[in-house]
């Protein structure tokens, strides 16, 4: 759809959205087939809906993964060793069974909230201008060859051309959820969701708890592993303890990695994506420092840190972020 076939919608105020208003050219019947056609080639959407289908798949393994470790260390370990000793053996297994239960249920919280939590969604009628008009006019001059703009800057206007609306700042079209989202980070396959403005807080919160139970385990299940090794473990148990052992071991190799690279990202205000743009601006307009970096994304309350949530006040902040900057330099709106 060329641009100027586009009445670009109303503005986003307050959270409330007017009518939107859209005049496109009756396509011919030639185009349409052309159209129709090009959808049913494009091997891209067949590879978006096995990565949905596969991306379920993972859940249950993640799921089943985080089962098998608890019962390693609860089920098999420490639970039967609290009738073993005496009172002070009895102590230490119940305050380890407590600690890794406490990770746990973390874990699997802040896990289930990135998987369900849509990551922030364009209102249909959003557009960065400060009134119909001026959108408008922009759609139109972008049609032209000597439209001339910063690529470099992440808050230039920009039109979504397969959603058709405009985009926010730092927002991206994801192919394999087919739309925009808010401040978007990447697109993960463990939780088969988009991480984003509304759930990167769970997904980072999930990542620590993943490292924090993944590490204790391969330290508390060290000597049954040990143990296994030198015969002296046997029974039905023996290899799942094994298992869990060495599958905690590559997560925890390969999560602290990861968690590494996200804190280096959340400390300068960056997403994956724009960490891997060729050209950035510098300074980053968006790098307010560290405490307040954290608070954008945790929220002020640092006693909810560790809680994979959101306030409704928290929830507000963060769209309006994204939703309800028009500040736009003048050059974006009037250059020629």
């Amino acid at each position: 759809m060329a641009p100027s076939q586009l009445m670009s919608p109303p503005t986003w105020s307050g959270g409330q959205m007017g009518t939107a208003r859209t005049a496109v050219a009756a396509p011919s019947s030639t185009s349409a087939l052309l159209t129709t056609s090009a959808k049913w080639l494009n091997c891209f959407q067949y590879c978006s809906k096995a990565c949905k289908i596969l991306g379920h798949v993972m859940v249950l393994m993640v799921l089943c993964i985080v089962f098998l470790s608890y019962y390693a260390v609860v089920g098999a370990v420490y639970g039967p060793a609290i009738f073993k000793g005496g009172v002070l053996h009895a102590v230490g297994c119940i305050a380890v069974i407590i600690c890794f239960t406490i990770i746990i249920v973390l874990l699997v919280w802040s896990y289930l909230a990135t998987v369900l939590t849509d990551p922030g969604r364009v209102p249909h009628g959003w557009h960065p201008f400060l009134d119909e008009q001026q959108a408008r006019h922009e759609l139109e001059r972008m049609a032209y060859s000597d439209y001339h703009i910063d690529r470099r800057d992440p808050r230039r206007p920009r039109f979504c051309k397969r959603c058709e609306r405009w985009k926010p700042e730092r927002s991206h079209h994801c192919s394999v959820m087919g739309r925009c989202v808010l401040k978007m980070d990447h697109y993960c396959i463990w939780v088969v969701n988009c991480v984003g403005l509304l759930n990167y807080k769970f997904f980072l919160l999930f990542l620590v708890y993943t490292l924090l139970a993944s590490l204790m385990a391969v330290c508390v299940l060290a000597k049954p592993v040990i143990d296994f090794f030198n015969g002296k473990l046997r029974g039905p148990t023996a290899p799942v303890i094994f298992i869990s052992a060495v599958t905690d071991a590559a997560f925890t190799a390969s999560v602290a990695g990861f968690l590494v690279m996200h804190l280096q990202l959340l400390a300068a205000n960056c997403t994956t994506i724009e960490m891997y743009e060729k050209d950035r601006i510098q300074p980053w307009p968006y790098n307010r420092g560290m405490r307040r970096n954290l608070a954008e994304v945790f929220g002020r309350s640092k006693l909810r840190w560790l809680l994979p949530l959101h306030t409704k006040e928290e929830r507000r902040l963060m769209l309006d972020s994204c939703l309800n900057n028009r500040l736009l330099p003048i050059s974006f709106a009037s250059s020629a």
